[in-house]
């Protein structure tokens, strides 16, 4: 776990202080689960899903590289199962991967959110406001770097990055972590340039401020980033509908 940007040093560290940051942590994980597939030669992959509930449907949205993936390797044979979270998932429940931007959306269930042991996020209104420039996010999933694999068992730990956003257009939220220069309250600290393939489909939270709390709230699906730049991406959720097709 690492926090990112030291204009917020103090703020999140008295946040540590308290225990709240972790609350903040366990909400955020609570509500975006690993995808775990197999290739064709049966090496493990994995990505990220985020599960919402838009007030009509309980969706998983995901990159769409990760739902191109699931489609062409997960047949439901033997060995080439789709999971999410500790939940099996049927590449039929894809509702549809957008023609132009890298993002894909799931129909799923109560029952199966909490198959896979999470739960889906809320927002005051569907679909959420795409944030503005300068504005705190958190970036999250779950990285390959840190996926274990013990008899057919697979673990992969949560990591999660907050920041100011640096680039904001109805398409893309772009932020530079600057990994070096972060404050890391956990005991392990992502190293710089670090490749965190994994963590696509991974959620975006707006962190929402007043005086005594910090609280998130669901704002874009992660779908690239680059270790050399240190760039990640994601695409605002403001594009898609309450029943999980798209608006554009």
């Amino acid at each position: 776990m690492t926090v990112v940007n030291p204009t917020k040093q103090e703020r999140l560290a008295a946040l540590q202080a308290t225990g709240y940051i972790d609350q903040i942590q366990d909400w955020a994980k609570g509500c975006c689960a690993p995808v775990y597939y197999r290739d064709a030669d049966g090496e493990l992959h994995n990505g990220s899903m985020t599960f919402v509930d838009t007030g009509q449907a309980i969706l998983g949205i995901t990159a769409g590289h990760v739902a191109d993936s699931i489609a062409k390797y997960c047949d439901g044979s033997l060995g080439h199962e789709c999971q999410v979270g500790s939940a099996e998932l049927d590449p039929a429940r894809l509702i549809v991967r957008h023609p132009k931007l890298d993002l894909a959306t799931f129909r799923l269930s109560a029952p199966f959110v909490t198959a896979a042991s999470h739960h889906a996020a809320t927002t005051r209104a569907w679909p959420p406001p795409s944030p503005a420039a300068h504005e705190m996010l958190l970036y999250s999933g779950y990285p390959a770097m840190y996926r274990e694999e013990r008899e057919n068992q697979y673990d992969v730990s949560f990591v999660w990055f907050a920041g100011l956003v640096e680039s904001v257009s109805n398409r893309n939220l772009g932020m530079a972590l600057r990994i070096e220069k972060s404050l890391a309250p956990g005991l392990e600290r992502v190293p710089a340039n670090a490749d965190l393939g994994g963590w696509s489909g991974g959620a975006v939270f707006r962190v929402i401020e007043n005086a005594a709390l910090a609280r998130l709230e669901l704002a874009g699906v992660i779908y690239e980033y680059s270790p050399a730049s240190e760039i990640v991406l994601a695409h605002p959720l403001s594009c898609v509908a309450t029943d999980g097709t798209f608006l554009e």
